[in-house]
């Protein structure tokens, strides 16, 4: 009876009809509304502020373009052989500038306009 009970447990825990599944990914609609609140909390900021977080921005894109032509450009042997492998290198270390701004809430002219 125990082995019967667990047998029936485990098929219960393993249906999947009764899942309800959820997701991270807004709608269009909400979407729109996240945006234009972001945009309006933008517009209330310090001018000092917005003027900061452009600065920062902007290093960090030039940080992010000054370390990707350091690497890339200094395969050497390798991207003689394999260019291809220069240009991947470089443009999979592009994107760091962008993981900068992000995660200090940098300001870039393209993302508020």
């Amino acid at each position: 009876a125990r082995q019967d009970r667990e047998e029936r447990s485990e098929r219960i825990s393993l249906d999947i009809s009764k899942t309800q599944y959820t997701s991270v990914i807004k709608s269009p609609p909400d979407a729109y509304v996240t945006f234009a609140e972001k945009g309006a909390s933008n517009a209330h900021l310090p001018k000092r502020k917005i003027f900061h977080q452009a600065v920062l921005g902007g290093c960090y894109v030039g940080f992010g373009g000054l370390i990707s032509l350091a690497i890339a450009g200094n395969l050497g042997g390798i991207s003689a052989a394999n260019p291809g492998v220069a240009k991947m290198t470089f443009a999979a270390l592009f994107p760091v500038n962008l993981l900068l701004i992000m995660s200090t809430s940098g300001q870039l002219f393209t993302g508020n306009s």
